[in-house]
């Protein structure tokens, strides 16, 4: 215990004024997180205090094993969490990385110590399976006995269910990992994206007359190989600037002889005829067109690129006339 309070990982996290906390890890900001959140915000409004949510950057399974399985692999980067909770409305993120010190730290004194003393929590807000503390140990209904104890207030929020079940990070991964991308549009609220950096390529799409912008992810892809329609935007992670509609692909190529253990990551933006290389791109994904195919040589897959532009254009046009007319597809 001395050894713990001895190097407490929140000394830099001192804040000086009462506040409302939201707690949670909020991978993919989804309906769930966001009825945390929305709660959050009253709380503070109610209370005439600021609003923060502690949030760690990293799953903390990265550090503690949890039985024996690897950490979740993360729905969107931390910058992305971050800036999707500030849009929320939330005043202030504290966001360290999760350390075999925070992993020591025994419930008691996490609360007492960094929740009360540090952070000056006046309401504490978390989702009805949080955990916290050494091993997990603490439950929320430990959390409402340090309440009493410590002098805030806790609440619990419920889950948040669609489709008769609770909307969960799980059930996000899970259905874009099967390719389900209109149901994990329905539980995020909004459509599973990928981001990151144009990296220079071979030019071989430019010279079939479909140019593509090679991503280097900034997380490992989740979806399965394949052709998507997509709506691109340029610049940072904050980012709601257009660039236009256009068509994903991931997977190997095949058709030129390249080796099938090298996965493409590239997008062809419509109507769009600029250099991209060097910029960030966000993808949002909306449909899956077809798999991943081998051709038997360029014109074969010309058509088909011809072919799936229009599909693409198609499904893009179905799916912005659904969310104009209040319906789901």
């Amino acid at each position: 215990m001395n050894d713990i309070l001895e190097s407490k990982p929140w000394k830099d996290l001192k804040r000086t004024a009462p506040c409302v906390v939201a707690l949670g890890l909020f991978d993919g900001v989804h309906l769930g997180h966001r009825a945390i959140l929305t709660q959050t915000l009253a709380a503070a409004r109610r209370l005439k205090i600021g609003s923060v949510v502690f949030s760690f950057r990293n799953h903390p399974r990265t550090v503690v094993a949890g039985n024996g399985s690897p950490a979740p692999r993360l729905l969107i980067t931390p910058e992305r969490r971050y800036h999707l909770m500030r849009e929320a409305g939330v005043d202030d993120i504290l966001s360290p990385e999760f350390t075999k010190e925070w992993a020591q730290t025994p419930a008691e004194v996490f609360t007492e110590d960094f929740l009360v003393e540090t952070l000056q929590a006046r309401h504490v807000i978390v989702g009805f399976n949080y955990c916290f503390g050494r091993k997990a140990e603490g439950r929320t209904r430990h959390l409402i006995e340090f309440g009493d104890r410590f002098g805030f207030n806790v609440e619990i929020v419920s889950p948040f269910q669609i489709g008769e079940e609770e909307v969960s990070s799980t059930r996000v991964r899970n259905a874009i990992l099967a390719g389900d991308l209109d149901e994990a549009r329905r539980l995020l609220g909004r459509p599973h994206e990928l981001g990151g950096k144009v990296a220079p390529g071979d030019g071989r799409g430019k010279s079939l007359g479909f140019p593509t912008a090679n991503l280097d992810p900034d997380l490992p892809p989740l979806l399965p190989q394949g052709v998507y329609a997509v709506r691109v935007y340029r610049g940072p992670v904050d980012s709601e600037t257009p660039l236009g509609e256009g068509m994903f692909f991931l997977g190997p190529r095949r058709t030129f002889g390249e080796s099938e253990d090298r996965t493409s990551v590239e997008v062809h933006v419509f109507d769009f005829d600029g250099d991209l290389y060097g910029e960030r791109l966000r993808l949002e994904i909306f449909a899956k067109v077809r798999e991943g195919m081998k051709f038997e040589g360029a014109q074969e897959l010309i058509c088909q690129l011809q072919h799936d532009r229009t599909v693409c254009k198609e499904r893009l046009h179905e799916l912005s006339a659904a969310s104009l007319s209040g319906g789901t597809k």
